[in-house]
């Protein structure tokens, strides 16, 4: 057993972000030098030694800082130890380019294998400029789990390729030609994970987030602690079981309500792993164990595609994520671009359902206007009311390459969803009652109606209220999303036109009184109107 030692990230075939000084570290003797150095084609060796000082030489912790170097492929690193009983580490064809961080919960998790395109992305021709590294998936110290393609660096079409995250991949997929450069991809995320899993528990310790510990603290006195261990081992027997991965795996690839409300009742009984310390959302408890140990591994920046989990403090969700980005970015000392996806309209899944996602969607976009170099990809056409995970998930990963583009990378494209601007309210000279409305929007180019699947709409109830205001679903001139509201009723839309950057809509039995002008403003929505890039109006409200 060789006493030197690397974090388990630093392998053969990974890759090393450009343009930034990367620390390397690991274990080895303590009181001994480690050595690390750098050979890239065509140029001089970078060498770097960490010495022993203080606690580091205690622990056998070493840590070495190699200066920062441009994309190159083809690089090996060679990593020594003055202690006797040490073997040289040797690691070969090693990029370097730009790494990107793909974290959250079920749909950043989301496997390709799962996605409505998987049978065309196995048809790739494979860009060998592309690298995954899944990150495993350990919900408490001590936890094992052997888990295919997690822990190891992946090119396209390996084993556990098709585990990978879908968004991540794609994202990779139609980024990488443009900044020509090798790219990696970590995925870090867990299914079901709240944001306040994701941070360090002191983030957490003031009002109003503090409901977070005290809801934990609440919850770990359900049990004595005997008894919390042995049901908290007992289900996750049961959740990393084939049996439970056999049977639960259909509803990933999606299933109807029917289905969905006969497998409730035949696993009614399941065991399930209580919130206490064997919980992956115990605060800061996915932070520990799976972001916390990548950090300092240099990157250029963070997707994140959460927010289901936290739909239940959804008036919290902006601070939640603003502590998160601050949080990591003081953990990195780097300013990490956060480009992040906001939640898909979405109805009801099993025992889930999307109460509190307009508010999250809100507090989503007051993130990507108050936090700096963060953006926001909108998917608000591509939700289903039966299934919180949409499948199109190459195409979430297209709009967050393309904010990337825009937004990290300088590109002049249009990269953001269209959003509104300005609303002007008129008589028409037909009816004294008939108001025309037009609406000018942002980031558009011009406007135009997207096609809807034949279920896109005929899947949904007819008649949803949420939280007091109608669901997006309404339709007219084959245009859903808009909801006229005034003196608490709603006003029929009597007709819809585009105009360019611009929508004009008529409307009848209208008072002189204000009115409110709502757009996809509801937990479940149906949207169809995009701008020339393909993306969707942004939700919105105003009052006219």
């Amino acid at each position: 057993m060789n006493l030197l030692t690397t974090a388990p990230i630093f392998q053969s075939h990974m890759v090393l972000q450009r343009d930034k000084p990367m620390i390397i570290w690991g274990q080895a003797p303590g009181k001994t030098s480690v050595t690390v150095c750098l050979r890239i084609p065509s140029a001089a060796p970078q060498t770097a030694t960490a010495s022993p000082e203080g606690a580091s030489a205690l622990s056998g912790t070493w840590k070495c800082t190699l200066p920062p170097q441009p994309a190159c492929e083809n690089a090996s690193i060679t990593i020594t130890c003055d202690h006797p009983s040490c073997e040289t580490i040797t690691l070969t064809q090693i990029s370097i380019g730009d790494i990107w961080l793909a974290c959250g919960q079920s749909n950043m998790e989301f496997f390709l294998r799962y996605d409505t395109d998987w049978e065309h992305v196995k048809a790739y021709d494979k860009n060998p400029k592309i690298h995954m590294y899944n990150v495993p998936q350990l919900a408490f110290e001590g936890q094992q789990r052997d888990t295919t393609g997690y822990g190891c660096w992946l090119e396209e079409g390996d084993i556990g390729f098709d585990s990978f995250s879908a968004p991540g991949y794609s994202f990779a997929r139609n980024l990488q030609p443009h900044i020509d450069v090798p790219i990696g991809i970590i995925g870090c995320n867990w299914g079901g994970s709240t944001a306040a899993a994701w941070l360090d528990e002191s983030c957490l310790a003031n009002e109003p987030l503090a409901v977070y510990l005290r809801e934990y603290q609440a919850a770990l006195q359900e049990y004595p602690t005997e008894e919390m261990t042995r049901r908290s081992l007992e289900a996750w027997d049961f959740e990393i079981s084939e049996r439970h991965t056999q049977e639960f795996m259909p509803l990933l690839y999606g299933r109807n309500r029917a289905w969905q409300e006969r497998y409730m009742k035949e696993h009614e009984n399941d065991p399930f792993v209580p919130m206490g310390p064997y919980n992956i959302n115990r605060p800061g408890g996915l932070y520990h164990q799976m972001l916390e140990p990548l950090i300092p591994f240099a990157i250029k920046g963070v997707l994140w595609y959460q927010g289901e989990s936290d739909a239940c403090h959804a008036d919290l969700y902006d601070k939640l994520m603003t502590s998160l980005i601050t949080w990591w970015r003081g953990k990195w000392q780097d300013e990490l671009p956060f480009l992040f996806v906001q939640l898909a309209p979405f109805g009801v899944w099993l025992a889930c359902d999307s109460k509190g996602y307009a508010i999250v969607r809100k507090k989503q976009e007051l993130v990507s206007k108050t936090v700096p170099h963060t953006g926001m990809a909108s998917i608000m056409d591509i939700g289903a009311y039966y299934d919180i995970h949409p499948k199109q998930k190459m195409e979430v990963g297209r709009r967050l390459a393309l904010l990337a583009r825009g937004k990290v990378y300088g590109e002049d494209i249009l990269c953001e969803s269209p959003e509104y601007l300005s609303a002007v309210r008129e008589r028409t000279e037909s009816a004294k009652s008939s108001a025309l409305i037009t609406l000018s929007f942002t980031n558009c180019g011009s406007l135009h109606r997207k096609e809807l699947a034949a279920d896109d709409i005929s899947a949904a109830p007819k008649s949803i209220v949420s939280d007091g205001t109608h669901a997006s679903i309404n339709c007219t001139d084959g245009i859903t999303g808009f909801v006229l509201l005034q003196e608490n009723r709603e006003i029929p839309i009597t007709s819809i036109t585009i105009k360019g950057a611009s929508v004009a809509l008529t409307a009848e039995a209208l008072t002189d009184a204000p009115c409110t002008l709502q757009f996809a403003w509801a937990d479940y929505a149906v949207v169809n109107l995009c701008n020339e890039a393909g993306l969707p109006i942004k939700p919105f409200q105003c009052e006219v």
